[in-house]
């Protein structure tokens, strides 16, 4: 269920933003281009972070070994960061208000939500090498 339900969450703005009013980068044009930059940054993360963990990609935690090259040997979470990163970029260039509270009240709640009970799983599983490597990242 989880496997469905989760993107569906990542999706649902992307709708709201596609079929809802658009006021570009909220009247300022700089914020067009500003948003679509960080949109950029957001989209070039998530697939460089995913395609760092390679077969360690899965949708429930868990793992037999730790990844830490790439991206990951800054940030434990650079697919979470990734996401609020386009779909923040996204919006702000929509100009789409809805949009960015939907970010802030469900997609950020739900990507710590994901992150910490990854982490629990991931401590649980390698015990000091997991809390090594997350003294030593970042989010």
């Amino acid at each position: 269920m989880l496997n469905i339900l989760v993107p569906m969450l990542y999706l649902f703005p992307l709708v709201l933003a596609y079929v809802g009013p658009k006021n570009f980068g909220f009247g300022v044009p700089i914020l067009v281009y500003a948003g679509l930059s960080i949109g950029a940054m957001g989209v070039l993360l998530w697939m460089v972070a995913m395609w760092s963990l390679g077969s360690s990609l899965a949708v429930l935690p868990g793992t037999d070994h730790l990844v830490t090259q790439g991206v990951y040997r800054v940030f434990r979470h650079p697919i979470y960061i990734g996401i609020v990163l386009t779909l923040s970029g996204l919006f702000v260039a929509c100009g789409s208000i809805p949009c960015l509270v939907y970010v802030f009240v469900v997609v950020i709640p739900l990507n710590i939500f994901r992150a910490r009970a990854e982490e629990k799983v991931l401590l649980e599983q390698l015990g000091s090498a997991y809390q090594q490597y997350k003294d030593s990242t970042l989010c």
